[in-house]
């Protein structure tokens, strides 16, 4: 179904990691910038650390004496013979074992299903570097229209009081949009994708509903910030703002108050 959706202009599964769809395509990545934190087994990780982390002759005394079993079994026998030098490829051949030689079975079942559809893979092989942003998450930066994108407004009924004061909120809704994409304001996208979201970046396969604009009415004598929900992913704008100036003092202070603002 995957290489069907590809084929007739749908979206793809954007969820493998990098270094596995390289070595998928039959490329040789470079695996020293591997993250450990994609091995959910903790004491796996130790071990890949413990490799890693091999800087004198005790150290490879240690590893070889405590590890060197567990590392010949993974692929790597020349464990035994190995200097100081040889630790980072010995590490990166362990991190290949259990990123891809381990799981080649389930691997070979994705692929025998994606070359079904007329040996859709063998093209992906081919064109790699095409496919990449199609298969792999590849950290897209957000702009202001991917991010303006991703909302749907609640509008009130056409005509009515609230609706045109509403039109007046998103005229600088749009303009604070714009104002960040141009870095005329201190704020980043990601910034207000966490709080409008939880989350510092679009997930690989995209939320799983859309975002909403919503609004709420200032109470006479009160200043409510905007504020947001991250379970629903709607943001809610106060109706009838009318300069810019008091919208982006409004945005900037509700942002830069809210819990986790400055962890991106």
């Amino acid at each position: 179904m995957c290489a069907w959706s590809i084929m007739h202009n749908g979206p793809g599964p954007r969820c493998l990691n990098r270094h596995l769809y390289l070595l998928m395509c039959g490329q040789d990545p470079e695996l020293e910038g591997v993250s450990l934190e994609i091995f959910f087994d903790q004491d796996l990780k130790s071990r890949i650390e413990k490799v890693a982390n091999c800087s004198t002759p005790q150290d490879l005394e240690e590893v070889k004496e405590s590890l060197g079993d567990w590392i010949a079994g993974c692929g790597a026998p020349h464990i035994y013979t190995a200097t100081l030098d040889d630790m980072t490829r010995i590490k990166n051949e362990l991190v290949a074992h259990f990123l891809f030689h381990r799981v080649a079975s389930v691997v070979q079942q994705f692929i025998a299903g994606m070359d079904a559809c007329g040996q859709f893979w063998q093209m992906v092989k081919r064109f790699w570097k095409q496919f990449l942003p199609v298969f792999t998450n590849t950290g897209q930066k957000l702009t202001r229209n991917i991010f303006q994108n991703l909302f749907t407004i609640a509008w009130s009924p056409l005509g009515s009081n609230r609706r045109d004061a509403e039109e007046e909120t998103i005229f600088l809704w749009e303009w604070w949009l714009m104002a960040i994409q141009e870095q005329e304001v201190d704020l980043t996208f990601e910034e207000v994708l966490v709080f409008v979201s939880g989350a510092d970046c679009l997930p690989p396969l995209g939320f799983s509903q859309g975002c909403t604009v919503e609004f709420f009415d200032q109470e006479v004598g009160t200043r409510r910030l905007p504020y947001a929900s991250t379970c629903s992913l709607s943001i809610f704008l106060p109706r009838g703002v009318k300069e810019e100036a008091d919208f982006r003092e409004l945005m900037d202070t509700a942002l830069r108050g809210s819990l986790g603002f400055g962890k991106v």
